[in-house]
């Protein structure tokens, strides 16, 4: 063989070489590519979860915080319209004085503990039927009682009040519910 077909076959040889090492080289960079293109598919996919659990726990807890905001304005409206609603059931106690008033005026009496009652104090329309009941004790008018009686006894160490606006006061925690419940529509 001579120089020429030598330098020939060196360069076939070396020209199929590279053919080769080019192929190789771009199989290898296909399949490095493909690897990259994978990850990167599953770096999106575990991010976009990773996004969507955000965005739901955000929403989650956004929706919470509406439904507490929501639920302190309904009790504070609720609130505020037992007091309002309180406050007409005050001023509508006067109404309770109809014909039957001295009746249930002796029902009140009635409900007292027995003792020698030194002070009563009534509306002053009721002085003369706090008399009748209570011939040795010092009657008052009081105009902040719509109906009903205090009394004190024992030096004052024992009072008690069976006002109207007392029994009110006492029953209104149980009664403000139903109250507020007729009120408002129902939901």
């Amino acid at each position: 063989m001579g120089y020429h077909e030598l330098v020939a076959s060196l360069r076939r040889e070396g020209e199929e070489r590279v053919a080769a090492i080019r192929l190789a080289a771009g199989a290898e960079g296909d399949r490095i590519r493909g690897d990259a293109a994978l990850e990167l598919q599953a770096l999106r996919e575990s991010y976009a979860r990773r996004r969507a659990d955000a965005v739901a726990a955000a929403a989650g807890k956004l929706a919470a915080e509406g439904r507490r905001r929501a639920e302190r304005i309904r009790l504070h409206a609720e609130s505020s319209l037992a007091e309002r609603l309180y406050a007409v059931a005050r001023a509508s106690l006067p109404e309770l004085r109809d014909e039957e008033y001295a009746t249930h005026f002796a029902s009140l009496v009635g409900e007292l503990l027995p003792c020698a009652w030194e002070t009563v104090w009534v509306n002053p329309a009721d002085v003369a039927l706090a008399q009748r009941h209570f011939p040795g004790a010092r009657i008052e008018g009081d105009r902040a009682i719509s109906g009903g009686l205090r009394v004190a006894g024992e030096g004052g160490r024992l009072t008690i009040d069976n006002t109207f606006e007392k029994r009110l006061e006492r029953c209104w925690p149980e009664l403000a519910s139903e109250v507020v419940a007729a009120v408002l529509p129902t939901v």
